[in-house]
């Protein structure tokens, strides 16, 4: 008894500890051997960083900075990690176990890389293959319930990874810290960045690894599954599925309102839905395994979730294809597109017996949609500069071009000059100037203002200046506190000028109305750039001078609004107005 107790301690004490420790990792070693040596060069680069030195030359750095460098190996380790899980699955030779990992990590090195492939999304990139992890070593082969098994074991396992980092990090440092305070040892800003970058770059993914589960055909059992069972049945019943379907209300009441009333989706709701999708794919996929035993709400809800989402779906499209009509395509309404087509096909695939149900298709298909939109031709940037490309092209040869169609003009030239697109929008005979600025060069050509201050917001102009103002109002011998301007409102007589005449106030298509009782009428035209230019003057003192017809009036506007309809057009105005009484008899 006192031989297995000492045993036992042994076994538990430091230098055990220690030696488990190493034979993980270099278990880990072993089983990820080129995802190691990813992360081993990830790691290297990153302490080079942040000593400042420069480990690859600038002229094979080319288009690329540092940093695109550091996350093009990061996608390099995830890469070579998913495909040496598949070849493990599939028992596949040594060679070919290695082999397979180099490749997906210089291929996905190569993706992220801009020199290799210009237009990369890289968050959506990165996420996908990310993803694709846990469900590369279950394409066409074993279980939905292994693959949620797999894939929770590997959750626990990147959980771990980050327990280490915080843990090593956060014990080293505050190691190094209390040398520091309690001794006075200086220790330098750059090893505190050495360490963070060493350990979350290397020694906690290294330590994750180890935990990662080897077995594929292992599906949830025994007391784990009832452990399992008994909080994924809460979740279900309880939480996530009676919030789905309030939500499915919300979503199909709004549908039927719009159906009714005619009235456009309002901006937000192609990401109101794609929540609504994510948190439908999420219940499907925690649930899946224990859908035996769950209760009446998660069972109707697993059976009638096609159905739930057939209404969102058509909001979305209607939603979309107004906005793309109006402003083109954008990676943000491109991943929206995507989306819907995506969760479309997982309502289709419902019709058919064989997929019905397949957790393994419901997570596969978003990620495999998503790793191809996030680059190419067919990925979301390249689709969008052609897009905005040809919005630009439309707008500035259709004139003349208003003030709104200008600031849209040169909102889409500064998101091609950002994607390094400007050369598709040169007009013929363009010639670009030694060291010249693309954007600004090619918006004069244009006969476009680069300079221009005024972003006009597509939803209008808001001005307003509520601070007290103090000018000169020589020639006038009459003013008007808070007058009110509206639009097609009918003007009352209910300003009584000091004489004992009375006017009423108007706007009629950006001008001005002041007419009197007897009928005299002046119309004081407002220039378009005028309005606009309000965007950029919120809370500064702005004054109208206007002439008409031999009269003049001064309007100094506390607030304004203008909208887009299409043209820009003002629709109310409140301030000060100054008139000369003789104009008015």
């Amino acid at each position: 008894m006192a031989e297995n107790l000492n045993r036992n301690h042994a076994a538990a004490g430091w230098l055990a500890s220690a030696l488990e420790a190493l034979v993980a990792m270099g278990d880990a070693v072993a089983r990820f051997p080129v995802t190691v040596f990813f992360l081993f060069l990830t790691a290297t680069y990153a302490n080079a960083l942040v000593a400042d030195i420069d480990l690859v030359p600038a002229a094979l750095l080319g288009a690329a900075n540092k940093d695109d460098l550091l996350f093009a190996l990061i996608a390099a380790v995830i890469a070579s990690f998913a495909a040496t899980l598949f070849a493990q699955a599939r028992q596949l030779s040594a060679l070919i176990s290695v082999a397979l990992p180099v490749l997906a990590g210089v291929a996905a090195f190569a993706v992220m890389w801009p020199d290799i492939t210009e237009r990369t999304v890289e968050w959506a990139f990165v996420l996908s293959l990310m993803a694709l992890a846990p469900i590369a070593p279950f394409a066409w082969r074993w279980t939905g319930d292994a693959f949620w098994m797999f894939t929770a074991r590997l959750v626990f396992a990147v959980g771990l990874g980050l327990l280490a980092f915080a843990l090593f990090g956060g014990g080293i440092s505050a190691i190094l810290a209390s040398l520091t305070h309690l001794f006075g040892i200086d220790v330098p800003n750059d090893l505190y960045e050495h360490i963070w970058a060493s350990i979350g770059l290397f020694v906690a993914p290294l330590f994750g690894l180890g935990q990662t589960p080897r077995t594929f055909d292992e599906e949830p059992g025994g007391h784990e599954h009832a452990l399992m069972q008994s909080g994924m049945r809460a979740l279900g019943d309880f939480a996530a599925v009676p919030m789905l379907i309030i939500y499915a209300l919300i979503l199909h009441l709004y549908a039927a309102k719009i159906a009714i009333t005619g009235e456009v989706p309002q901006g937000q709701i192609g990401w109101l839905v794609l929540t609504y999708g994510v948190c439908i794919v999420a219940v499907l996929l925690l649930t899946k395994p224990f859908l035996d035993t769950a209760r009446a709400p998660t069972r109707f809800f697993v059976r009638f979730w096609p159905l739930f989402l057939l209404a969102p779906l058509g909001l979305l499209f209607y939603a979309l294809a107004l906005r793309v009509g109006a402003f083109g395509w954008t990676p943000q309404r491109y991943f929206l597109g995507l989306f819907g087509l995506v969760t479309l096909a997982l309502v289709g695939m419902q019709a058919l017996p064989r997929l019905r149900g397949d957790i393994r298709l419901i997570a596969g298909i978003p990620v495999l949609a998503l790793l191809l939109g996030s680059f190419g031709p067919q990925g979301a940037l390249d689709w969008s500069v052609r897009s905005q490309t040809a919005r630009f092209l439309e707008l500035v040869n259709d004139t003349p071009l208003s003030v709104a169609a200008k600031s849209e003009a040169l909102s889409v030239l500064r998101y091609l000059n950002g994607e390094d697109a400007v050369g598709a929008v040169e007009p013929e005979g363009f010639a670009l100037s030694p060291d010249g600025n693309a954007y600004r060069e090619v918006a004069i050509a244009w006969g476009l203002d680069p300079d221009n201050p005024v972003h006009v917001d597509r939803n209008g102009v808001f001005y307003s200046n509520p601070l007290i103002v103090a000018f000169k109002s020589d020639g006038f011998d009459v003013v008007v506190q808070n007058a009110i301007f509206l639009d097609g409102e009918p003007g009352t007589f209910d300003i009584v000028l000091p004489d004992g005449g009375k006017i009423a106030l108007l706007l009629k298509q950006n001008a001005v109305s002041v007419k009197t009782a007897d009928g005299v009428e002046g119309l004081f035209p407002v220039e378009e750039e005028r309005i606009a230019s309000l965007a950029s003057q919120d809370g500064q003192t702005v004054m109208f001078s206007l002439e008409a017809e031999g009269r003049k009036i001064l309007i100094v506007p506390s607030h304004l609004h203008a909208t887009f309809e299409p043209e820009l057009e003002l629709r109310n105005m409140t301030g000060t107005l100054l008139l000369r009484l003789e104009d008015w008899k």
